[in-house]
């Protein structure tokens, strides 16, 4: 992890955030570093994981969002996950992705419509939950699903069946009500997630909006973003 003086605890402006549940949601926040006084950041990036990871596996990409989109950035784990607590569901993610929000929104007193909302995987259907109901600078989705429906059990086999009849994280149904800036990635290649849900999210997305299809040997579900792609993103953050 990098040094202390890189990155800013959730502490320091009063302690963590906490769910509707009054759990305790992990993360760390990372303010960005001006170089002068006139050097403001193009706005802060609340940034939603995948199933498989936590904010242990995110420190050097949080860093690398900061440095090469000129942004403030958080990244922070659902209940159960990392060192956040209580246990996971559907429902639970979205309220802590809300819980993520309200904490930059009131504690680090950043306008909601400076927040660009990137979501990964299960981390999509989050951001754009919260875009949905929010007015933000920016929606940016990477490999996600239409629904919990589309995709059976596959990314959260964990979940009791009334979880799944309670919420389907159905992102198809929510991305029309998107009023901001949206980008798109999916790689052809993803055996999680099909490619076609990615599509379909895509054309069901308002103008202005950006799909973006990641090269051969670099569009699996995880893989590394390549500069193709870090370009394409840097572009479209220094469009809004």
């Amino acid at each position: 992890m990098p040094e202390s003086g890189l990155l800013s605890p959730l502490l320091k402006n009063g302690g963590l955030p906490e769910n509707s549940k009054k759990q305790t949601i992990g993360g760390v926040y990372f303010p960005y570093s001006k170089i002068n006084a006139h050097d403001l950041p193009v706005g802060t990036i609340l940034y939603s994981h995948g199933n498989g990871e936590n904010v242990s596996h995110l420190v050097d990409w949080a860093e690398q969002m900061r440095r090469d989109f000129r942004c403030n950035v958080l990244v922070f784990d659902y209940a159960g996950y990392g060192k956040s607590e209580g246990t996971p569901t559907a429902p639970g993610v979205l309220d802590d992705g809300l819980a993520a929000l309200t904490y930059l929104n009131q504690k680090e007193e950043i306008p909601t419509n400076q927040i660009i909302l990137y979501g990964f995987s299960l981390g999509g259907s989050v951001a754009i939950d919260l875009a949905s109901k929010h007015e933000v600078k920016a929606l940016i989705v990477e490999s996600s699903f239409t629904s919990l429906g589309d995709m059976g059990r596959n990314m959260l086999p964990f979940l009791p069946a009334e979880y799944l009849l309670r919420e389907q994280l159905a992102s198809i149904k929510k991305i029309g009500k998107v009023r901001c800036p949206v980008f798109i990635s999916h790689g052809r290649a993803d055996h999680v997630i099909p490619f076609s849900q990615g599509e379909r999210l895509f054309e069901a997305a308002n103008e202005p909006k950006t799909f973006y299809i990641p090269p051969e040997g670099l569009d699996y579900h995880s893989a590394p973003h390549g500069e193709e792609h870090l370009e394409a993103l840097r572009q479209f953050v220094n469009s809004l």
